[in-house]
C-alpha cells in the first residue's frame, strides 16, 4: 500500500491508524500546490479531487476520504482494536465521532485557512468551533480519549 499525504494535513490520522494497525505502507509526500507526488506521479491522475489522503492499494485500486480510510485500515487488522466490532452500537458510535470530526470540526476550519475571509465570518467560525470543541471535551471527560463505550 501507498499512503499519499501532505505534512500538517488530515492524512496524518490515516498514517497513525496504519502504524497502530501494524500494516506495511509506503509513504508518498504530495505537493498540494503543484499536485505532484514524490514518486513522480501526476497526483490528479491518481486522485482527481486533488487533496489528501489517498491510499493506493496493492491491487491498484484507490481509496480516498479520511473517514473511509480509517475504517478500511481498522478492517485490515481487527485485532489492533482500532474500531469496535462492526454491527455493535459501539461501532456506530465510533463512526458517529469520525463523521463529526471530519465534517463539523475539520471542515469548520475552512474560513480560517482563507486569508480573504472577512473578520465577522472568521469570528463566527471560531465561535462555532469553540462550541464543537466544548462538546468533544465533555465527551473526553477525565479519560483523555474518546470513549465510544459510554
Amino acid at each position: 500500500m501507498k499512503l499519499y499525504y501532505a505534512p500538517s494535513a488530515c492524512s496524518l490520522a490515516v498514517h497513525i491508524a496504519l502504524r497502530e494497525a501494524s500494516l506495511p505502507v509506503e509513504l508518498v509526500k504530495v505537493d498540494l500546490a503543484s499536485k505532484t507526488a514524490d514518486d513522480g506521479c501526476d497526483y490528479l491522475t491518481l486522485n482527481p479531487k486533488g487533496y489528501v489522503p489517498t491510499l493506493l492499494l496493492d491491487d491498484g485500486q484507490v481509496l480516498t476520504e479520511v473517514s473511509v480510510l480509517l475504517q478500511y485500515v481498522a478492517g485490515q487488522n481487527p485485532e489492533a482494536g482500532l474500531l469496535p466490532i462492526p454491527g455493535t452500537l459501539e461501532h456506530y458510535r465510533a463512526l458517529e465521532w469520525i463523521g463529526f470530526i471530519a465534517t463539523e470540526i475539520h471542515k469548520g476550519f475552512g474560513p480560517l485557512w482563507n486569508p480573504t475571509t472577512p473578520e465577522p465570518t472568521r469570528q463566527a467560525a471560531l465561535d462555532t468551533l469553540a462550541r464543537r470543541f466544548d462538546l468533544v471535551e465533555r465527551q473526553l471527560g477525565a479519560a483523555g480519549y474518546m470513549c465510544v463505550f459510554r
